[in-house]
């Protein structure tokens, strides 16, 4: 956990954040998730504690899906593509330990990409998936004016992430 504001517990070379990140990046982007592509990664040891960075490939013209809500510009098609994009992750049996409505970034195809796997594991598909929807339906709720979002547009979400889970052929994860 962290320390400081960018320091973390040194537990051996190994459990480094950014190593691990590079790691779970490398594998999602070989079975064509639509992540950031690392290319440099380190870590500087402070005694019992280390900073670390990791340098990706940018993304081209993208925005956080956050920015784009706050506009009012996203459609029925993108909160769908969405959903389907997180089916993608969970039937690969990735696990995302933060999705939030800033860490889904669309491009200005409306590619939807997913950011910031630092904390991510691969597991197999089980309850954690829905946590995770309901974390990203949560970080919505609170971007929402009232507190809430419009259930219709949660709900392509949800359209979009059963859609793509059902068409799967094979919804068992071999890790």
């Amino acid at each position: 956990g962290k320390l400081l504001a960018d320091r973390y517990l040194w537990l051996g070379e190994s459990r480094v954040r950014s190593f691990r990140e590079w790691d779970l990046l490398q594998l999602m982007h070989q079975q064509g998730l639509p992540v950031p592509i690392p290319v440099a990664g380190r870590y500087v040891r402070h005694g019992f504690s280390y900073s670390a960075d990791l340098i990706t490939v940018r993304l081209p013209d993208v925005e956080p899906l956050s920015v784009i809500f706050s506009r009012g510009q996203v459609s029925a098609q993108l909160w769908s593509q969405i959903g389907a994009c997180i089916a993608r992750f969970h039937l690969a049996g990735f696990c995302h330990a933060d999705l939030n409505a800033h860490n889904v970034q669309i491009s200005g195809d409306n590619t939807v990409y997913l950011l910031d796997w630092d904390r991510g594991d691969r597991r197999v598909p089980a309850s954690w998936c829905n946590s995770n929807l309901a974390r990203l339906h949560h970080s919505l709720n609170k971007l929402s004016a009232g507190g809430t979002l419009p259930l219709h547009d949660w709900q392509r979400v949800i359209n979009g992430y059963m859609d793509t889970w059902q068409a799967s052929p094979d919804t068992a994860v071999h890790l």
